[in-house]
């Protein structure tokens, strides 16, 4: 199997939900799923381009433990958190957890770096 595109960027990427939620919780961050497709060209512009400009990394880094998940291969628990979006979005879609496991909202992947941090911020500041 090919290696995911995201995992080559400058973020600490995690393969598996459960593993990242309980670093996310031990670090008082929230979680980041970057539900994607290695194959998605939408996907690798999230990956490459947006979530690698500076200014962006910088915030996931502080706030975020990133968790990477293949729309083809789906974990139950990363299934669960999609399905029980309010909005469906395509892929790629990033979507903030907070440590108890709730959704704390979502971004469609193919907004521009200031539509996506503006929903970074969005996302941290929920209780």
């Amino acid at each position: 199997m090919a290696q995911h595109p995201w995992f080559t960027s400058g973020l600490d990427w995690h393969k598996g939900l459960d593993e990242a939620l309980a670093e996310a919780q031990a670090a008082g961050k929230r979680l980041m799923l970057v539900v994607g497709r290695a194959t998605c060209s939408g996907t690798r512009g999230l990956v490459e381009r947006t979530l690698a400009k500076e200014e962006i990394e910088e915030f996931t880094r502080e706030k975020f433990v990133v968790v990477a998940a293949d729309l083809d291969a789906l974990e139950p628990r990363a299934a669960e958190l999609v399905a029980g979006l309010a909005v469906k979005a395509p892929t790629p879609l990033i979507v903030y957890v907070a440590v108890d496991g709730r959704v704390m909202g979502s971004t469609a992947g193919g907004r521009p770096p200031a539509v996506l941090l503006n929903d970074m911020l969005g996302a941290t500041a929920k209780k």
